[in-house]
């Protein structure tokens, strides 16, 4: 599986929660302990020797200098940024990360690359005891399954050839998932109402992500809790804070 190019998400994008009664232009640049979010996740990868480059999304003001980073001129949504990616890296592997996981390491990274086998586009989740046992005070959004309870990755690993067959459809579920009725329209009912009772298996997620996107998707359980650990809002943002001065 190589070369592997991770590329960083770091596109303009207003937040409310993680700083209340203040509006965040961009989570990328938020500081913590004296640092922009975004750099503590530029400093893992540039460490993963494995990788055979680095790109980042985002304002050019602030990102188009950084020294080993190619700079890739952010697009209009989410989507239209990976497939500005896999324009400039359209042979090999993207590993595509948010910005605001600033605890994520070279081990987890390391790990995860070593696991992803089989498929074109692999997603990593972590399993509710793997997240309680390292952040016991850290509040995380729960999906139960038949296999258990886990929280998603905020890294996606997808073939580069692969971005354009899926990124259509990708674009289709992503509108669709806040609403039920266009959820069920796209995944099907039996699907919904086992997803619902708690009955979906791991495999049978993945055999429906593969029939949504056209691709072949497996799901990663990584023992690795800060592959999912996101500044989501203000309690994520001091316990985060306090783990990197702690780690100094």
């Amino acid at each position: 599986m190589k070369p592997v190019y991770a590329i960083v998400l770091a596109g303009d994008s207003e937040d409310r929660k993680i700083m209340p009664g203040s509006v965040v232009a961009n989570k990328a640049f938020v500081p913590i302990n004296g640092r922009r979010m975004v750099d503590y996740v530029l400093d893992c990868y540039k460490a993963v020797k494995e990788l055979a480059g680095i790109g980042i999304i985002g304002p050019a003001a602030e990102l188009s200098d950084i020294d080993g980073v190619t700079y890739i001129p952010q697009q209009g949504d989410l989507i239209a940024n990976i497939r500005a990616a896999a324009a400039v890296f359209p042979h090999g592997w993207l590993l595509l990360s948010s910005c605001d996981i600033p605890l994520i390491t070279p081990e987890a990274i390391r790990d995860l690359l070593s696991r992803c086998q089989g498929a074109d586009m692999y997603y990593p989740v972590v399993a509710k005891e793997d997240c309680q046992r390292v952040f016991p005070c850290m509040e995380r959004t729960w999906v139960k399954l038949a296999d258990g309870e886990y929280t998603g990755g905020n890294i996606i690993l997808i073939k580069s050839s692969k971005v354009e067959i899926a990124a259509d459809p990708a674009s289709a579920f992503f509108a669709a998932r806040k609403s039920p009725v266009q959820l069920a329209s796209l995944i099907g009912v039996p699907t919904l109402a086992k997803f619902l009772v708690h009955k979906l298996t791991i495999k049978e997620l993945q055999a429906k992500m593969e029939k949504i996107l056209g691709i072949k998707c497996k799901a990663v359980i990584t023992p690795y809790p800060e592959i999912g650990t996101d500044v989501d809002k203000e309690s994520d943002y001091k316990i985060i804070s306090a783990e990197l001065k702690l780690a100094k």
